[in-house]
């Protein structure tokens, strides 16, 4: 056979092999192999980076990598196992960069002119195969990280978007019990607190209609409060009597929770409105006034899907202050304490919910915040778009724990609970939109919720300077006068402010009479407006 027609069959046949391989290492030794078997060689090999990259004519494991490497660095005689020394003949590779093939074979004739065509062509068909494999590797890994990023960043999407839910819930719930906490503290007439928290309760949880029922001595239960969204309701006046219905409500009567997903064995009455009305199920909490059972609290759904686990533990909030309300109305001696006691219960939500933000989700934002960061980083520089969707997403994280920390700030104020009112005030001045001059001389030890309103009264009245009053300079004093606080803030805007028209004023003046206080204003036209307020400083 001629020798070039041999030499391009041998070339095609090296060709088939090296290319039918699919990584690059596999593609280094079937090059060795396939050269050593056309040239007649005992050995051959691959060296890069002095290190041999693969090898045949050895024994497993038994390539001599340092005569290997200074063959393949300046040429010399390379030892065919068993038989002895031989020339080595060696070509260049263009990949792996400075990549060498080295072979040597017995006998003392050294490569013919086609022979080392044939080498230098295996040499390129090999550069050529493995530069393409090194790039599909390359290609493959890219896609993988690209991959486990964006599966990185959806589950971070994913549970940002879980926390914020959260955050809007406990700030829903907070709202609904304030403004029913405030009904109550407003000596509001029963029918009235009932309706509002049948209202809220069911707008709070997405049910479908609520209601507040009430027990008789014989067992029975009647329902005095309801209140429901689109389509029909339950009738006021309707009346449950001892039997199956009240056997299954039991539970209510040992101051339980009880939740029913069927209504089967329940009297006709019951039965027939669930059906009516496509009611699936019920959640249900006790109101315990003065340790006895008073009545009971609910919210029916039509929707197939349950309530939310935690829905007996939300109803039962609602519950404590429908139970607040009725030990109001029961003597009219105990107004005072009652209302101060409403007051807490919304302060310590206050407390509870300003906790959670910054224990829960404010720390859980800042951690997913640099998570995204140490993503974006981590990204391969050749994802342009991706980084700058990262980018986008963690700067809108950043904002949104700016505005988790405003907003916990507002709901109660750490420094409160862990300086007391002093330092409070001087961050209230500091944060003023209106330059302060604020006085504080205070002798005696105040209670922790005539602090919380001195507070409160004070943001509110700053807030309202600026807001409103156009006011350059504001002036507080805090003092005590034997056993009262004296509270008084004063600025130098518009003035006209009338505290009927504004529910900020309002629920300050809730607040302070709840304490067993007053609170009065002061604002002609042109004048300025002055607030003064007074609070027992003691227990009394």
């Amino acid at each position: 056979m001629p020798k070039s027609v041999w030499s391009n069959q041998q070339l095609a046949e090296f060709l088939a092999a090296v290319s039918s391989c699919e990584t690059e290492a596999s593609a280094a030794f079937a090059a060795v192999e396939r050269a050593a078997e056309a040239l007649e060689a005992e050995v051959a090999a691959i060296v890069y980076g002095g290190e041999i990259v693969a090898a045949v004519g050895y024994p497993e494991g038994a390539a001599p990598a340092a005569e290997l490497i200074s063959v393949a660095a300046g040429g010399g005689e390379l030892a065919v196992p068993g038989v002895g020394m031989y020339p080595a003949t060696r070509v260049a590779l263009d990949h792996p960069p400075g990549g060498i093939l080295v072979l040597a074979r017995t006998g003392s004739d050294g490569l013919s002119g086609p022979e080392g065509g044939l080498l230098s062509g295996m040499a390129s068909v090999t550069s050529l195969t493995m530069r393409m494999l090194r790039l599909l590797d390359d290609e493959r890994a890219a896609r993988e990280e690209s991959d486990r990023q964006a599966a990185e960043n959806a589950r971070l999407l994913a549970t940002l978007s879980e926390r914020t839910t959260v955050l809007e819930r406990l700030a829903e719930e907070q709202a609904a019990l304030r403004r029913v906490a405030t009904l109550v503290a407003d000596q509001a007439g029963a029918d009235d607190i009932f309706t509002a928290v049948a209202e809220e309760i069911t707008r709070l949880l997405r049910a479908n209609m609520g209601g507040v029922a009430r027990y008789g001595s014989d067992q029975s239960l009647t329902l005095v409060a309801e209140w429901h969204g689109e389509g029909g309701g339950l009738p006021v006046g309707m009346r449950l009597e001892l039997g199956n219905d009240i056997e299954r409500l039991k539970g209510l009567w040992s101051g339980r929770p009880v939740r029913l997903t069927n209504y089967e064995g329940m009297s006709d009455l019951v039965v027939g409105l669930a059906r009516e009305l496509g009611i699936h199920s019920t959640v249900g909490a006790p109101i315990l006034v003065d340790g006895a059972v008073w009545g009971s609290i609910f919210v029916n759904t039509t929707n197939p899907e349950p309530f939310p686990d935690d829905t007996e533990a939300r109803v039962l909030g609602f519950a404590e202050l429908v139970a607040t309300a009725i030990s109001n109305a029961v003597s009219r001696s105990q107004l005072a304490a009652s209302r101060a006691r409403v007051v807490a219960a919304a302060d310590e939500t206050r407390r509870r919910i300003e906790r959670d933000l910054h224990d829960g989700i404010q720390q859980r934002l800042v951690s997913l915040a640099l998570e995204l960061r140490f993503s974006e980083e981590g990204m391969p520089s050749h994802q342009i778009e991706a980084k700058r969707t990262v980018a986008r997403v963690a700067d809108g994280l950043t904002d949104a724990l700016d505005e988790v920390r405003e907003l916990a700030r507002g709901i109660h104020p750490a420094i409160l609970s862990e300086g007391g009112l002093r330092p409070a005030l001087k961050a209230l001045a500091r944060r003023s939109a209106v330059p302060v001059e604020l006085e504080v001389d205070i002798e005696t030890q105040l209670l922790e919720r005539v602090e919380v309103a001195t507070y409160f009264v004070v943001s509110e009245a700053l807030a309202n300077a600026a807001k409103h009053a156009r006011a350059s300079v504001a002036h507080v004093r805090v003092t005590t006068a034997g056993s009262l606080l004296q509270v008084s803030i004063r600025d130098d805007g518009l003035g006209g402010a009338d505290p009927s028209r504004g529910s900020g004023l309002i629920g300050l003046t809730d607040r302070v009479q709840a304490l067993g206080g007053t609170l009065s204003v002061l604002s002609p036209p042109g004048e300025g407006t002055t607030i003064q307020v007074e609070l027992p400083a003691g227990d009394g």
